[in-house]
């Protein structure tokens, strides 16, 4: 790592800092983001013609949008995060988005439960090279001061994304049904299948723009140059190899670890099998009999989609558990400068239970509203796509700018601005369900909307803040960790099984936001110690054998 002299570092700042190609490159990322997300949400408006084509229950749609995607989405953001730290991000994010928009366009020849989770398992890898190289491109375009802004702005594709693929989804099955006589088509494909070649296509061939686009020098907004890995690909290995059960211990072996660290990983693991045993005993309770529509064949035991759920979300755990216990020997500062700071911790906590609350919502919402007005698809989805779309784009641009004015005089003022879009939307969703119309559904979702999307900007130029910029695509890809393993995994299946055993969506939706509880305490925890932890950091990377 080098500091750069104060007059060059100006002399750079005006030339990169903020300037037109910088809000290029951002404006660029955010379309990439915005395919990010019509690909991952599509499922939600197309998820009742899915159920009813391949023969699915809410338990196994919800398996199919949340826990193969995030699980493995987060898994693999570890590797790729770590990658990203120390290769060319603009072209980890081109592969990413060409190998992503693939595996959406494979969804669309779907058979049944088990070939549309592999397809959504590709998409998951795919996307989860996108955000850890995003965030850290953006970080290096613009100064401090104005992180939070620009973050917003790259967030915003997040709800554009969202409401598009509710618009676009429910508008292009509508019309192919429409067109052809059974829903039936060219190649013998039904309107959701168009749907998902419809929103691969556009990714395909941005990937090639974005390849050709350079890296900004990382480190350069702090003043701290810092040249990428001379390994790279051999360092994301290595984080791989921390998350593999089995081979983590191999892995713990080849870095030495002593005997403890040992004992500490195979606990992990017994403490993990016994987690996955009580919680699908307890599910299967809930709703007996039903069956995934995969069956294991080693056995030949039949194996029920809770014991898939908690088998995926346990793989998770126990993989999150072993990298974290691997990173504290391979890279103790990292470790160190993430690990020690209350307000890091807690905003993790904040992430995770504000997405499962978030992508429950996502997920579901589109076919409460089916359900519940029996409007076309077209119009649920231009309707509340938009409320998402434009409220959504509107909250996250108007939360980062707010946090960044408020940062300048209080510290603490992006947890402030962030606090309140956590709070503000708990009455609203108590309400949100008990609307008699259409219409006064979307209007209440655009409110909410509007909240749901501010946190995000001053959550992630918070975290910016409480790292190196080293570590900055580790620490992205931690902090999805969280949002996709327990938000993303954990989050639309609840709402399904709640939905399976009480006949009652809306219900089960509203009652993700009791979590809100834990996400408000997480809040004010890190009120208490962002001050702190900011002013030690460097400290403590240099406690921790960090050369600055």
């Amino acid at each position: 790592m080098s500091a750069l002299p104060a007059a060059q570092t100006a002399a750079t700042s005006d030339r990169r800092l903020g300037g037109l190609r910088a809000w290029a490159i951002l404006v660029l990322l955010t379309i990439v983001l915005v395919v990010s997300l019509l690909d991952r949400q599509i499922v939600s408006i197309l998820a009742g013609s899915i159920a009813q084509d391949l023969n699915l229950t809410d338990s196994e749609i919800g398996l199919i949008y949340g826990t193969f995607f995030g699980v493995f989405y987060a898994l693999f953001s570890i590797p790729l995060g770590r990658l990203a730290d120390g290769w060319s991000r603009m072209r980890q994010i081109a592969i990413a988005l060409f190998g992503w928009s693939t595996a959406t366009l494979c969804g669309a020849f779907a058979t049944g439960f088990g070939s549309l989770a592999v397809a959504r398992t590709g998409v998951g890898i795919g996307e989860a090279g996108m955000a850890p190289a995003g965030y850290s491109v953006i970080a290096d375009l613009f100064e401090k001061r104005q992180r939070a802004t620009a973050f917003a702005v790259f967030s915003a594709g997040t709800a554009i994304g969202v409401g598009l693929s509710s618009a676009i989804g429910g508008g292009v099955a509508d019309a192919w049904n429409h067109a052809f006589v059974g829903g039936h088509g060219w190649f013998g494909l039904v309107g959701w299948q168009a749907a998902f070649i419809a929103v691969s296509l556009p990714g395909l061939l941005l990937a090639l723009l974005v390849w050709r686009i350079a890296d900004p020098p990382r480190g350069i907004s702090d003043g701290l140059v810092q040249p990428g890995e001379p390994h790279p690909f051999k360092s994301a290995g290595a984080e791989l190899l921390a998350l593999l059960p089995g081979i983590s211990l191999f892995n713990l072996s080849r870095l030495g670890a002593p005997r403890r660290e040992w004992v500490r990983n195979i606990a992990a693991f017994a403490i993990t099998v016994a987690f996955i045993v009580a919680v699908t005993r307890g599910c299967e309770s809930l709703v007996p009999g039903e069956k995934s529509k995969v069956y294991g064949h080693i056995l030949g035991v039949a194996m029920t989609s809770h014991l898939i759920q908690w088998m995926t979300v346990g793989l998770g755990a126990y993989a999150t558990f072993s990298w974290i216990q691997s990173q504290r020997l391979r890279d103790p500062a990292a470790h160190r400068v993430m690990w020690s700071s209350p307000t890091f911790i807690a905003l993790l906590v904040i992430a995770t239970f504000n997405m499962m609350i978030a992508y429950g919502l996502a997920a579901w919402g589109p076919l409460f509203a089916v359900q519940r007005y029996h409007a076309p698809l077209a119009e649920i989805g231009a309707k509340i796509g938009g409320a998402i779309g434009i409220a959504g784009l509107f909250g996250m641009v108007a939360g980062g700018w707010l946090a960044d004015i408020v940062r300048k005089r209080w510290v603490n003022g992006r947890l402030w601005v962030l606090l309140v879009c956590i709070t503000v939307p708990i009455p609203l969703a108590l309400a949100l369900f008990a609307q008699p119309t259409l219409n006064r559904f979307a209007i209440l979702h655009t409110i909410l909307s509007l909240f749901l999307g501010g946190w995000q900007p001053c959550l992630t130029a918070t975290l910016h803040d409480l790292v190196l910029p080293r570590m900055r695509g580790t620490a992205i890809a931690v902090l999805y960790l969280g949002m996709t393993v327990i938000g993303l995994g954990t989050g639309p299946y609840l709402v399904g099984l709640m939905s399976d055993v009480t006949g009652n969506l809306g219900a089960s939706i509203m009652k993700l936001f009791a979590f809100a509880i834990l996400t408000v305490s997480a809040t004010l925890l890190a009120l208490r110690f962002l001050q702190r932890d900011e002013a030690s950091l460097l400290a403590r990377a240099r406690s921790a054998g960090e050369p600055i």
